[in-house]
């Protein structure tokens, strides 16, 4: 026996056997940490990806979506809240707007903007406290333009209402509003 070499020959086989099992033991016991590792941190990184993709769709507001929200701003009783509500998605000062009801035009833009909400008022002022039931619902966007048809019950009987819209930098505006 030499000091930089080991004699295993008086070693018995069996012992020899059991550290190269242990040997590969390790190996393989190092293999399953490494393949571990790498299973976690590809599921961390598989669940960034899920919660990013959650996240955006809770975010962007499609145009269907906001639709959706303009529908269900002017329906149910009607209310001055409600009206406010529904005039919010109007700003004469920005785009001219057209209010056509029982056979009468009339169009506001930036000079008499301050009357709409009062002409609106009282348009609706035979409304005011009952309910409008959505029985059906049409919705036609074209790019920058939306059409939003609807079919309501009220109190007094059916009204048909059609909402024209129009996009300007991803906010929807009131161009046109009939109402038979």
């Amino acid at each position: 026996m030499t000091a930089d070499r080991i004699d295993l020959s008086d070693v018995s086989p069996e012992i020899t056997a059991e550290t190269d099992r242990s040997r590969h033991g390790t190996a393989r016991a190092l293999a399953w940490d490494i393949m571990g590792r790498t299973g976690i941190y590809l599921l961390v990184i598989l669940s960034i990806v899920v919660g990013a993709a959650v996240v955006t769709d809770a975010v962007v507001v499609t145009d269907r979506e906001r639709m959706d929200e303009f529908i269900e701003s002017v329906t149910g009783r009607v209310s001055e809240s409600r009206i406010d509500n529904a005039l919010s998605y109007a700003d004469p000062s920005k785009v001219t707007m057209e209010l056509v009801h029982d056979g009468r035009r009339r169009r506001y833009n930036d000079r008499n903007a301050s009357a709409l909400k009062a002409d609106a008022r009282k348009a609706l002022a035979s409304l005011e406290g009952s309910k409008l039931h959505l029985i059906q619902e049409s919705i036609s966007l074209k790019g920058e333009r939306a059409r939003i048809a609807l079919r309501l019950r009220t109190d007094a009987g059916l009204a048909n209402t059609v909402f024209d819209l129009r996009r300007e930098n991803d906010v929807w505006f009131l161009r046109r509003v009939i109402v038979n």
